[in-house]
């Protein structure tokens, strides 16, 4: 049973790093256009979330899901 439920916090941490690894990676796109975002280092930032992750691979499906969409 305990184990179902560390699964279920697992899966639910990784979504939430998959959210903000996105949200980090549209702010990193704003910068390069150009707008000031207070000098942050988002690929040392996305690159310390994606190390959180239980399992990293969710970034990979999450990103080449996200290519699909806008093709």
């Amino acid at each position: 049973m305990f184990d179902s439920i560390k699964n279920s916090n697992d899966e639910l941490n990784d979504a939430c790093l998959v959210g903000i690894i996105k949200t980090l990676k549209i702010m990193k796109e704003v910068k390069l256009e150009g707008d000031n975002l207070n000098d942050i280092d988002f690929d040392e930032i996305i690159e310390l979330r994606r190390r959180d992750m239980v399992d990293p691979s969710l970034l990979e499906c999450f990103i080449e899901a996200s290519k699909e969409h806008l093709k």
